[in-house]
């Protein structure tokens, strides 16, 4: 997104009514974090911005909440990430290591590790395949590594990339267990984007000892009855839940 772009939509964000940002969620969550920044820059490092992304690619591709961690002044963040080539292009957009922690795992219920479906990092730095198979790393055998699109149908394109998949083994850990490793008192905003492992991950967040104020899961890659159980959780606490495109937004 250009800057001339994202600071339309902080614009827009923040001077759109509540009724027709209910209709938006990406919108609402731009104001959420424009907020966040504002509150940050007016109060300094009193209570600082608390981020956790479990999934976190390479914190920029196809990200649009990720990347405010450089503009909220003193922000804090708990990166996760199992895939080693990501892991790589984490530090390098995230280099302030006072601030950001990277987690090199995948996050599991029970500790000990874990066979990571994913692509060869040669192929994906050549542009051999398409820049999105950088985020598309998965513990679950979901459609794209079955060779199927999203409908569950054949994906005729499978045979050009199947070469390059890759199965590694990758250390695994429980949520709390990274929660509790970091110091991690209060959660600003929680992040899954786990390609398929979503709900396994938002299944572990204790929702009342930590009531992030922005929520987003992706849950394109779950089944029907697993996006039901992230929406009842949600529900439940007395979030507002809006969906966009693949990734459900919540707001405390």
């Amino acid at each position: 997104m250009s800057s001339v772009s994202s600071l339309a939509r902080i614009a827009l964000s923040l001077g759109l009514p509540a009724g027709i940002l209910d209709r938006g969620p990406s919108l609402r969550g731009t104001k959420f974090l424009a907020k966040a920044a504002l509150k940050a820059r007016l109060s300094g490092a009193k209570r600082r911005f608390q981020m956790v992304n479990v999934g976190a690619c390479d914190g920029v591709l196809f990200d649009d909440v990720t990347p405010w961690l450089h503009r909220i002044p003193h922000a804090r963040a708990v990166l996760v990430e199992p895939i080693p080539h990501n892991q790589k292009s984490l530090h390098a957009n995230y280099t302030d290591t006072r601030r950001f922690v990277i987690e090199p795992v995948a996050v599991t219920k029970t500790k000990g590790t874990i066979t990571v479906h994913t692509f060869d990092a040669a192929a994906l730095e050549a542009g051999t395949l398409p820049i999105e198979f950088i985020g598309c790393s998965s513990v679950t055998d979901t459609n794209l590594m079955l060779g199927k699109n999203a409908w569950g149908q054949a994906d005729a394109n499978f045979n050009k990339f199947a070469p390059h998949l890759r199965d590694i083994e990758v250390p695994s850990e429980t949520l709390q267990t990274l929660l509790d490793r970091n110091g991690i008192t209060h959660i600003d905003a929680f992040l899954v984007d786990c390609e398929g492992a979503d709900w396994i991950v938002f299944e572990q967040l204790d929702l009342e000892r930590y009531r992030p104020g922005m929520i987003k899961v992706e849950v394109g890659a779950l089944p029907a009855a697993e996006i039901g159980q992230v929406v009842v959780k949600l529900k439940t606490a007395g979030y507002q839940v809006g969906f966009q495109a693949e990734d459900i937004w919540a707001f405390a």
